[in-house]
């Protein structure tokens, strides 16, 4: 890791809090790591970093993603996942075992998974993290389980799950790591409850300062970091509530990028300017940057400058945005309705189903009459997705919707065929889970924030 990084000296810093807070502990069992929401990628990339060969602290760290879906089941799908991943894994076993013997024999546990018929499976989860902390190499005797679920569908149901494996006696040597947020405490539990089994770390950080360093880092003739610095102060201005002082950054950033004669950045600057003028809703000047950043990402496209077809989708989302904030909803759903086409033609998987979405909901309270036929595209656009990426994608709530469409119509095969595709995906609960999941989530009334820094990468 490169030490002079700002991102990666936050890293260094959880490393050391973590070292600081956890020595010395035998019958330390469960950490929680207490963060803002933005901070997030930081611990989820020192787990990951921890989790490779790459980490530098003593303990072995294990990182799982598997999704929570109930506490009954919670422990089997963590193992399924656990087998799935040491099998993945061989040829890195190979590798440790010509440094020192590592013997760990996952089949007992295997056969046990095979053998389940839906009972909760916590011992036999506690007895794989015992078996393989005891197969571990001398000098790494101590595990630690990194627990950063994709999706949870009940944080008071995770907490239950954790209570249970905390009773019933995580093993020597084994840790349960776990991410919680600021002032809200999914995860506490009362020190009498667990004496000298638990610790809460919370690591004071600038991350805001950090990214900002890292982005204006390097010549500041550069176009690009010329945009990146235009960009932040855009971002304070707004947190100021300082319109006067938004404007001339934008500006600066439309001129910064037109003298570079780069297609894509001048594009991208446009939209990165109105994305911060749409929180002044009525400001006049986010139309005309939306017309005309639309129009140099189309030049773009035909001159071939790989950047602007992800931005041209991205416009089309804005427009629709815009239209939807001042309450013209038709077209608001025309413009999303053409970025879902636009992104689907390129094979942006994602971006379409999104503008799908949010073009049905639209539909749903605004415009009933077209409702059915743009939720059925919908569901069309992802029938090529796999499991792992419908679990992950905006899609299960168009299937969501869709199935009751069809139920209603008696479309008998495509009800059985999304329900076996939930089923797969969620279990027999699936729009239960579904109904929580779209019920706790943010509304979408603007484009993906992300959508403003990340470029759209089509599907392979």
């Amino acid at each position: 890791m490169n030490e002079h990084n700002p991102i990666a000296q936050l890293v260094n810093l959880i490393q050391r809090q973590w070292m600081e807070k956890t020595a010395n502990k035998p019958a330390l069992r469960f950490v929680r790591f207490i963060i803002k929401p933005e901070e997030a990628r930081v611990y989820e990339g020192f787990c990951k970093l921890e989790s490779s060969e790459h980490g530098s602290l003593p303990e072995v760290f294990v990182t799982q993603f598997t999704d929570f879906e109930d506490e009954d089941t919670y422990s089997a799908a963590l193992i399924k996942d656990w087998l799935d991943t040491y099998e993945k894994s061989m040829a890195l076993v190979e590798q440790v075992n010509q440094r020192a013997l590592f013997a760990w024999d996952p089949r007992p546990f295997k056969q046990l998974l095979e053998r389940n018929n839906g009972t909760p499976m916590d011992d036999v989860l506690l007895s794989l993290l015992g078996s393989f902390r005891n197969t571990l190499p001398q000098q790494h005797k101590q595990l630690v389980i990194a627990l950063i679920p994709r999706q949870v569908s009940s944080t008071k149901a995770m907490k239950n799950w954790i209570a249970t494996l905390l009773k019933k006696g995580i093993p020597t040597g084994v840790k349960l790591l776990v991410i919680d947020h600021v002032n809200v405490d999914h995860f506490a539990f009362h020190e009498r409850q667990f004496p000298d089994m638990i610790c809460s770390i919370h690591v004071p950080m600038d991350l805001q300062g950090a990214i900002q360093k890292l982005a204006t880092t390097g010549n500041p003739n550069d176009p690009e970091i010329m945009l990146r610095k235009c960009v932040f102060e855009m971002g304070a201005a707004l947190k100021d509530k300082d319109i006067k002082r938004l404007h001339r950054w934008g500006q600066q950033a439309l001129d910064a990028t037109q003298r570079s004669g780069n297609k894509g950045l001048f594009a991208t600057a446009h939209i990165m300017y109105a994305g911060m003028l749409f929180h002044f809703k009525k400001d006049p000047k986010i139309p005309e940057l939306l017309e005309r950043g639309q129009r140099i990402a189309k030049l773009g496209v035909q001159m071939k400058d790989g950047a602007c077809l992800p931005l041209l989708v991205q416009f089309y989302g804005y427009h629709g945005a815009y239209a939807q904030i001042r309450r013209r909803f038709t077209e608001a759903i025309n413009w999303f309705i053409q970025q879902a086409e636009l992104a689907e033609q390129h094979k942006f998987s994602q971006q379409s189903l999104n503008a799908w979405y949010q073009a049905a909901e639209l539909c749903r309270r605004k415009d009933s009459g077209r409702y059915y036929d743009v939720l059925e595209k919908g569901y069309k656009a992802g029938l090529h997705l796999s499991d792992e990426e419908i679990s992950a994608s905006i899609y299960i709530y168009l299937l969501r919707d869709y199935y009751d469409y069809a139920h209603a119509h008696r479309q008998h095969d495509i009800v059985q065929a999304i329900d076996e595709k939930m089923g797969r995906v969620f279990g027999n609960d699936w729009k239960t889970d579904v109904d929580t999941i779209r019920k706790n989530r943010e509304p979408m009334i603007l484009p993906l924030e992300m959508e403003q820094t990340e470029t759209l990468q089509p599907q392979k």
